[in-house]
């Protein structure tokens, strides 16, 4: 079964309008944030991403987090690689125990 929360792959480019079951009035604000994540990890994926570009979006991620605690497994069930990783990142922050990818590891 398909997720309900999976989007059109982010090429970096174009908008996307996420949708993780937030209030409409909230909405926008979340999809700019990721959108702009999106892009700039994907343009720093070959080799430039530092951790300053991470820990800036999940910091401002884990504030949509504590206001709603079930956007987490919506966001870890994205096929976005960055929305993934800032939310990962997002988690660490808050202190949450290390959570297991979902994702089968190269080889296994």
């Amino acid at each position: 079964m398909a997720s309900k929360w999976r989007h059109e792959r982010h090429s970096g480019l174009k908008e996307v309008d996420f949708n993780f079951g937030l209030h409409p009035k909230e909405r926008p604000a979340l999809s700019a944030l990721l959108n702009q994540a999106c892009r700039v990890l994907l343009m720093h994926a070959g080799g430039n991403l530092k951790a300053l570009y991470t820990d800036e979006y999940a910091s401002r991620l884990a504030s949509y987090i504590e206001a709603h605690p079930g956007l987490t497994h919506r966001l870890l069930r994205s096929d976005e690689w960055a929305i993934q990783t800032i939310t990962y990142r997002a988690l660490e922050m808050l202190g949450y125990p290390p959570v297991a990818s979902n994702r089968k590891r190269r080889g296994q």
